[in-house]
């Protein structure tokens, strides 16, 4: 984007795991969209032995999409609302939801190995 004053929607720390948080590629005027994304893939760690990842995004995203359409309906302008903001919100969610994972699975991968300097191998 051209705008100087575009900001970033941001992943946080799950639950203080010393992970950085994440700068998402999303404009952050759709940070609840991240934020209720994170929260369908923190749901999926719950429910992970009753159903898939494949199934569980998807149902998820047509949940979440479906409650935002219905708060569109109650502006004037619905259906121009809705066609502005549909895709950047199913952009954000799936953002949050997969950035959600993506840090689990960096909490799963052991810690580089140490390196020792160079001049103290001598």
């Amino acid at each position: 984007m051209s705008d100087s004053s575009f900001q970033y929607a941001t992943l946080p720390d799950p639950a203080g795991a010393g992970l950085p948080a994440m700068t998402l590629p999303v404009d952050a005027r759709y940070q609840q969209a991240v934020d209720c994304g994170v929260r369908a893939a923190q749901a999926f760690f719950c429910e992970d032995d009753a159903i898939s990842l494949h199934a569980h995004l998807p149902a998820c995203l047509h949940h979440y999409l479906q409650m935002v359409r219905q708060a569109c309906a109650l502006l004037v302008s619905a259906e121009t609302v809705w066609q502005q903001h549909e895709q950047a919100s199913r952009d954000a969610f799936c953002a949050g939801y997969l950035g959600r994972i993506q840090q689990e699975l960096r909490l799963m991968r052991p810690p580089p190995p140490r390196q020792r300097h160079a001049a103290a191998m001598h």
